[in-house]
């Protein structure tokens, strides 16, 4: 492998689009991460006024009702954020970033130098460089999607369960209600039937 003028100015058009892509990624995750990160500050803050409401020596009523409140919006909040990839990737993007740099501005001096040889070492760094460039705007993206996906998935399900638990809880009283109706009704029954045998009707 070696430098042509081709493929010097292939490399210099290239590495902008990756640049702008890879830039925009960036922008629109951050706007998520951000309305994530208020999401959690209004939860926190309605947090705080549901405290001062019920003052310092609440009732266990008020406590439970309290974390029945703030329990579930507190969490998906903290979910939303650990569905975003760690930090250890903003510094590889920026590593990725420096080495595109330096392929874009080796092309470019490549191109504009006359009888630059064909640099055999620099198409190597060029060519890997970029298609690093290539995988980092499409695979992190695609990582990020499917770890929201499986992130919403899990509360989703989780949700689920809770509410297939609270309406068998439900169900369960209400046959507890009813059994208890039931024991209650075949006593008065008895009661009468005495009564009635009683009196020889």
């Amino acid at each position: 492998m070696q430098m042509t003028e081709p493929f010097a100015a292939t490399i210099a058009a290239v590495v902008p689009v990756i640049w702008l892509v890879g830039a925009l990624e960036v922008h629109q995750m951050t706007k998520i991460y951000l309305v994530s990160a208020q999401y959690l500050e209004s939860t926190a803050r309605e947090g705080e006024k549901l405290l001062k409401k019920i003052g310092e020596h609440p009732t266990a009523d008020q406590i439970v009702e309290l974390n029945k409140e703030m329990s579930e919006r507190l969490d998906d909040g903290v979910e939303q954020l650990k569905t975003f990839p760690p930090a250890f990737l903003n510094v590889l993007w920026a590593i990725v970033v420096m080495a595109l740099l330096l392929s874009e501005f080796e092309a470019l001096r490549w191109l504009a130098t006359d009888n630059a040889g064909p640099r055999p070492e620099w198409a190597v760094y060029m060519l890997v460089s970029t298609v690093v460039g290539f995988v980092a705007v499409t695979i992190v993206p695609v990582a990020v999607a499917m770890s929201q996906t499986l992130a919403h998935l899990r509360r989703g399900k989780k949700r689920h369960a809770a509410i297939r638990d609270a309406v068998a809880l439900q169900v369960d009283r209400l046959r507890e209600r009813v059994d208890a109706y039931r024991d209650q009704t075949e006593a008065l029954q008895r009661e009468v039937d005495a009564a009635r045998s009683e009196r020889g009707e």
